[in-house]
């Protein structure tokens, strides 16, 4: 059963949000303490370099939201699944998101950069490279708040091994945007949800493996994100994976982000954003 909660919808073109979750030292299984730090990306009459220093907070001067990427329409190249029974899926139509960012406009998700970390538009996609194997994770956030909904868009990850993973992060929330759940997929072919709230990290589903994930470097997965009320659920390339219950944040926005195990430089480019507002 459906849960209903309010659902709101912002997007301003110029001005976006990014959050820093940082561990302090070796992290036990399944808590983490953290650090945060928020940085505002500016706008493009404001910026001459990629991003914004780490420290620095600029005057935004948002500049009018174009009208054409956020209408609804099919998706050219998508091959609609038929709907098992019991997916958290049905009732939507797959073939027409309520909202789309193919990346070819930017300045709609945060830029953050630092020794540790760098979020950027580059070439009609958005960049995330982890530059430290540390267990820091810095995603980039747009401006939508969004209370039950069902996400995709597709990550390709390059050089990789192991637990090198990517991710998207959901209902995004608080002052200094260290709230929110996380979807993970690692090189090697598995999955994991943890929950980061006020400083530490919660690990829902630890890492499972899975088929549906194509493993391996320069490899590309459509990662689906689903949450309706306390209900969590992990998709790929259309094939839902898992699910947990929590009900930890009822709404909020969403964030993009690489996480290095291994291999220092990791990055993985993120396209194709697509959001539907499920029916109460």
């Amino acid at each position: 059963m459906r849960s209903i909660l309010p659902t709101r919808f912002v997007l301003m073109a110029g001005l976006a949000l990014s959050a820093c979750n940082r561990s302090a030292g070796e992290p036990p299984p399944d808590l983490v303490a953290t650090m945060v730090a928020a940085t505002l990306t500016a706008a493009p009459t404001l910026q001459s370099s990629p991003t914004s220093p780490p420290t620095a907070t600029p005057i935004i001067t948002p500049s009018p939201t174009p009208t054409d990427t956020a209408t609804p329409g099919p998706i050219p190249s998508a091959t609609l699944p038929e709907l098992a029974p019991g997916d958290p899926r049905i009732g939507l139509n797959l073939s027409a998101p309520d909202f789309k960012d193919d990346f070819s406009i930017r300045y709609k998700w945060g830029e953050p950069s630092s020794d540790g970390a760098t979020n950027v538009w580059e070439d009609g996609r958005h960049r995330t490279t982890d530059h430290l194997t540390d267990h820091y994770i810095t995603w980039s956030t747009t401006l939508l708040d969004v209370g039950n909904f069902y996400i995709e868009v597709t990550a390709e990850i390059g050089d990789c091994s192991g637990r090198d993973g990517y991710g998207i992060a959901a209902r995004v929330s608080g002052d200094q945007l260290n709230n929110g759940h996380t979807l993970e997929f690692s090189c090697d072919g598995a999955y994991r949800i943890r929950k980061f709230i006020e400083g530490s990290v919660q690990v829902l589903l630890n890492w499972t493996p899975s088929e549906a994930i194509l493993a391996g470097p320069n490899m590309e997965n459509r990662m689906g994100f689903l949450a309706d009320g306390g209900e969590l659920y992990a998709l790929a390339n259309g094939e839902v994976l898992g699910q947990v219950e929590d009900v930890g944040f009822s709404s909020g926005t969403f964030g993009l982000f690489a996480s290095a195990a291994n291999t220092p430089g990791l990055t993985t480019y993120f396209d194709d954003f697509h959001l539907w507002y499920l029916p109460p």
